[in-house]
């Protein structure tokens, strides 16, 4: 089943058998002069920067609102799925080959908190609730969390069926949520010491959960799948778009318009805080997209096969 770190397999970039093979790691990643338009993954709002991860190890930084790029080297050549800061200095990014690195100085410096040996472990996403509190989740219900920023990880079980975790988010209403494959759809109201599964409408993979609003979630997935909650939760309803894409990322901007973003160029945008989605397809942007967020400006800023891309969202749809 797809994954949202292995998404490169639906970019039609890689084959399924060369992305979860183990491959020797280097001990830094290259200098790559355009490594801002390569194949990225992930993107983290610092408050004072972006920082973008994604293949042979690559981090690029942008202090001016993505108009421009300057690379990280990293002590890793994998490939990074997704990166967390919970503030402006301390950050964290995992990836193929069981490769967790953090930072302490914004993204500038990294240094590796994994002990190398782990080359069958595929991390999908990363999240830190503050700089001692976070968790790194992936591939066949691998889950390990820490209370001392990463100094050491411990593992955990939120399911008995080992599926592929796909994104970990934290909640407005204090909730942890884990979204995943076969319908997984998991909460935790004790900061990831217990879970509950959450009953969706569809088997299928799921690639995050969003707050759209204080009581409103939204989860997205394969083929067009997007469910809307108005109960923390609990219960979900289908708003499925007729455009049978992958959604792979979503974010709610500062004036409460949520767009989730996927496979070739197709956004799904609601302005009543998830209750509705209207389909957008930008003139002359055909790349898939993996994550995006919110600049200073109100633009979008995306990340994917073709690295990071500022788009300017129209007042309709």
């Amino acid at each position: 089943m797809t994954l949202r770190g292995l998404i490169i397999i639906i970019l039609g970039v890689v084959t399924l058998g060369a992305t979860l093979a183990p491959r020797t790691d280097a001990v830094m990643s290259e200098a790559a002069p355009l490594a801002a338009r390569g194949l990225l993954l992930a993107v983290a709002n610092t408050g004072d920067k972006f920082v973008a991860v994604g293949d042979h190890g690559h981090v690029v930084i942008s202090r001016d609102q993505g108009a421009t790029w300057t690379q990280s080297l990293v002590p890793t050549r994998a490939l990074l799925t997704a990166v967390s800061f919970p503030d402006a200095r301390h950050g964290w990014a995992v990836g193929h080959d069981g490769v967790i690195i953090a930072t302490s100085d914004g993204g500038l410096i990294w240094q590796r908190q994994d002990d190398g040996k782990s080359l069958d472990t595929v991390f999908l996403d990363v999240l830190f609730l503050d700089a001692t509190h976070g968790f790194a989740v992936g591939a066949y219900g691998k889950f390990l969390q820490t209370v001392n920023g990463g100094k050491t990880w411990s593992a955990g079980k939120p399911s008995e069926d080992e599926v592929h975790f796909n994104r970990i988010t934290a909640g407005p209403d204090g909730y942890l949520y884990l979204a995943g494959e076969n319908g997984t759809l998991l909460a935790s109201g004790d900061g990831g010491k217990n879970w509950t599964r959450r009953e969706v409408s569809y088997d299928g993979s799921l690639f995050g959960v969003l707050s759209a609003e204080k009581d409103r979630l939204i989860t997205y997935g394969l083929r067009g799948h997007i469910l809307s909650s108005a109960d923390h939760g609990v219960t979900w309803q289908p708003l499925n778009s007729e455009i049978k894409v992958l959604i792979a990322g979503g974010t709610r901007l500062r004036n409460g318009t949520v767009v989730l973003a996927g496979q070739g160029g197709n956004f799904f945008v609601s302005r009543d805080a998830g209750r509705s989605f209207r389909h957008w397809k930008p003139a002359d942007f055909a790349t898939s997209v993996a994550d995006l967020t919110e600049t200073e400006t109100g633009d979008l800023l995306t990340v994917g096969e073709n690295g990071a891309v500022r788009l300017k969202l129209p007042s309709s749809p």
